[in-house]
């Protein structure tokens, strides 16, 4: 299945970024990658290995897409059958069968909707699906294009546009981060079922139920540490610094996931928690709202970047993009906005 007319040159071909023994640790590699057409006609292929090309850092092999059939070739079919029959079966009528059963389940026409998955692959020039399924969508009130349409960006966001990495195994959990996951799930929580809108992350260090949790992982980092002798139990310096620094940690990566934010950056000032920071959801509301009927996003929506460059100068400066995505899936569960493509929103 021909998917455009985009010419592929040697200019377009991908320097692998990882060696090919290592693509299978990408769990992209082996499913069917629910990419936009623009992006497959874009995607970079390999050049030591055929058939495998790359979406930024991801190997991608096979492909899924929804999409309306706007150009119909036919070309003539072959069938090439052996078969014995023993018990005195008509091999030719059941041949015609199977045809007819065959024609009646593939009847396409243009504008027909219809999902096709297969392997990507180049012929004379033009990128191709060799499709292994292709089903016509029965959809007269939108409702598949338009799960699609709210699917591609909840997938790009958070598996194709995040830069495939290698953890590296360890014998010792705690150089995996495990202490620092455990605390920062549990500063969650109590942020959630505390209703808590601000804080100062001495605050935090105040908090019994907390301090209890990175005591225990200070602890066993206190012994492993080189300075520490078997003989000895760990110094209150070392555990006091050791939790001090555990909750950094914890902070610091809840700031990562856009869960908390700060309008001045340094760890003595006021953490805001963004999904109780309702001023911020107005102003990032509004901001969509306003934009998207601007003759330049009037189309596609506004840009996530101008999203957040609108937020930084009318709300703070100091939010973090992370943070106004959170913003933004939280409006979009709301039904009060709604994204388009490519990291593009306009109002519902």
């Amino acid at each position: 299945m021909d998917i455009g007319t985009s010419v592929i040159t040697p200019s377009e071909s991908a320097e692998d970024t990882l060696p090919s023994m290592f693509w299978g640790l990408d769990p992209i590699y082996g499913v069917f990658a629910k990419l936009y057409i623009k992006d497959i006609l874009e995607l970079k292929k390999s050049q030591p290995v055929p058939g495998v090309f790359f979406y930024k850092t991801h190997p991608i092999t096979k492909v899924d897409i929804l999409g309306t059939i706007v150009q119909k070739r036919e070309r003539e079919r072959f069938f090439s059958f052996g078969a014995s029959s023993p018990f005195g079966l008509n091999v030719l009528e059941q041949l015609n069968r199977i045809n007819q059963l065959e024609n009646s389940n593939s009847q396409l026409e243009l504008g027909d909707v219809v999902q096709v998955r297969g392997r990507l692959r180049d012929y004379r020039d033009q990128r191709e699906i060799n499709s292994t399924s292709v089903s016509k969508v029965v959809d007269p009130v939108f409702t598949a294009q338009i799960a699609r349409m709210l699917e591609l960006p909840y997938l790009y966001r958070n598996f194709y546009d995040k830069t495939f990495q290698i953890q590296m195994d360890s014998s010792d959990p705690n150089q995996q981060g495990e202490p620092t996951l455990s605390l920062q799930r549990k500063i969650k929580q109590f942020l959630t079922q505390n209703g808590v809108k601000n804080f100062y992350q001495q605050e935090l260090e105040a908090i019994d139920s907390l301090v209890c949790i990175a005591e225990q992982n200070c602890v066993s980092l206190c012994l492993h540490h080189p300075s520490q002798t078997s003989q000895d139990p760990p110094s209150s310096a070392c555990v006091s610094k050791q939790i001090h620094e555990l909750f950094q940690q914890a902070v610091c990566a809840l700031q990562e996931e856009g869960i908390i934010f700060q309008k001045v950056a340094a760890h003595t000032e006021l953490y805001l928690v963004t999904d109780a920071e309702k001023e911020l959801h107005k102003v990032t509301r509004k901001i969509v709202q306003d934009d998207s009927t601007r003759p330049k996003y009037v189309d596609k929506g506004c840009p996530f970047h101008h999203i957040v460059s609108c937020v930084r100068h009318s709300y703070s400066a100091g939010v973090s993009e992370a943070a106004v995505q959170r913003v933004l899936d939280r409006l979009e569960c709301d039904s009060e906005i709604v994204s388009t493509m490519d990291r593009h929103y306009t109002v519902s």
